[in-house]
């Protein structure tokens, strides 16, 4: 009975001590294929050429500007999105939509997170499906030159392998145990 126990116990404490999800709501690399608005791609040097939509999630670095060099759009590993007016000037002429595909992502969510920094032409934030997310905005004011907002999305939780191979050794030891206390 103390050994069943014991094994329970161990069971059990590998398991809490094992991240359970994954971290990252967007891992560096994820491939993004933006539409509406045209956008030019860190992965073609922000070059207007076939295929600049498409760019991997770089951790460390803007993944887009538009074709007018007005917006600056960062991706981050967290689900943050953050878009910059690049313009330099407060003011950001003219409507843009946004539109960003994420491949073998599962996303749950996408919000505003933070737009203190925007006087006008509120964005509004949209998931339009499991792999999709919209922004769009007009005539966007910023409090200063080169402001930014702020979106977040959110994946639904996806378990490790490593959890599930946790509780895989750990139910195994328990029908061990029982199998050796009816032995």
């Amino acid at each position: 009975m103390k050994m069943k126990m014991a094994l329970a116990a161990l069971a059990g404490a590998a398991l809490l001590a094992s991240p359970a999800f994954a971290a990252d709501v967007l891992p560096a690399g994820t491939l993004i294929t933006a539409s509406g608005t045209p956008l030019l791609g860190l992965a073609h040097g922000f070059a207007d050429e076939p295929g600049t939509n498409v760019t991997p999630l770089v951790a460390d670095d803007l993944e887009y500007i538009s074709a007018d060099y007005a917006i600056a759009v960062d991706f981050f590993t967290d689900g943050r999105v953050q878009v910059w007016n690049n313009t330099g000037a407060t003011s950001v002429p003219g409507s843009y939509s946004l539109t960003f595909t994420f491949d073998g992502a599962a996303l749950s969510g996408f919000s505003l997170l933070d737009t203190s920094a925007v006087t006008a032409g509120l964005p509004s934030a949209t998931l339009v499906d499991a792999h999709t997310i919209r922004l769009n905005f007009s005539n966007l004011a910023t409090g200063a030159e080169f402001d930014s907002f702020t979106a977040q999305i959110t994946a639904a939780p996806v378990p490790e392998p490593a959890s599930y191979a946790l509780l895989g050794a750990g139910l195994a030891l328990l029908a061990f145990a029982r199998r050796r206390t009816q032995a």
